[in-house]
């Protein structure tokens, strides 16, 4: 929605080429970026809701094309757009049914985990939101998955849904999402914030802060709740099992994450 967009602005290009732009291969990781994205954008698509399984593999499919063109996935090509290739796999394994891989998803992809921990811990945000590839999107994809299996969901109380506070919180920032309210986003989750409870859950204030960086219109603001997030990630989520536990949320945690990234896309 417009009133959640970005003043004008914005930081540095991203480091180490993640948008994959100065690769011989470019056009078709480009290409490829485009279809990725074309699942969370609207009107036909959004990071809060899930994309029917037609579309995922249209989408899978389509890229794979663009990237099979350009040989983007020889073996000549093989230290060619890590991030891009990251993307690929997670859209490859949204499909799973098993409801017991689903739930330990992450624990029975150790190999896959440890890029996605990289990304989610160790490069910064705004580099990973500038370089255009829905990193977010797509785990919220996975999370999004996970909740059509109930027994693949945390119980309420590691999601901090087990008190009347966090359940209006939810609430509120469902209906801020639904009105396309930026500011009411952003207080909910400054009130949330304040609440004298610092106990329980990490998510919710995870959420909390993912809404104010969305709810938002300043950019330095914004890129200021990203490291603060990132900060907060590192000590609540470190491992595959973690990780699990992360993506198994019911708060829109991902969905936020990747629509307040959406703008520094570049």
């Amino acid at each position: 929605p417009g009133q959640m967009g970005l003043q004008a602005g914005g930081a540095a290009e991203p480091p180490m080429d993640l948008a994959c732009a100065a690769s011989p291969r470019a056009a078709g990781w480009a290409g490829a970026k485009r279809h990725f994205q074309a699942l969370f954008a609207p009107p036909g698509g959004s990071p809060l809701m899930l994309p029917s399984k037609e579309a995922v593999s249209a989408a899978l499919e389509a890229a794979m094309r663009e990237l099979q063109a350009v040989q983007a996935l020889s073996p000549q090509a093989a230290d060619d757009c890590g991030l891009g290739k990251l993307c690929l796999q997670l859209l490859s394994i949204a499909g799973i049914e098993d409801p017991t891989a689903l739930a330990q998803l992450f624990q029975g992809l150790e190999q896959l985990a440890s890029p996605v921990l990289t990304m989610l811990l160790d490069v910064p945000w705004a580099a990973t939101g500038q370089s255009g590839w829905p990193l977010f999107g797509l785990l919220s994809l996975i999370n999004l998955r996970k909740g059509t299996v109930p027994e693949a969901l945390n119980v309420v109380a590691v999601d901090g849904l087990n008190d009347a506070l966090g359940q209006a919180f939810q609430v509120e920032i469902i209906a801020a999402l639904q009105a396309g309210d930026g500011g009411a986003l952003e207080r909910a989750g400054a009130a949330f914030l304040q609440r004298p409870d610092s106990q329980g859950s990490a998510l919710a204030p995870l959420t909390a802060i993912a809404a104010q960086a969305l709810g938002t219109s300043d950019v330095g603001r914004r890129m200021g709740l990203f490291e603060t997030l990132q900060g907060v990630m590192k000590q609540v989520i470190g491992s595959p099992a973690e990780l699990d536990i992360g993506l198994s949320t019911r708060w829109p945690l991902w969905g936020l994450l990747h629509m307040a990234m959406e703008p520094l896309a570049v």
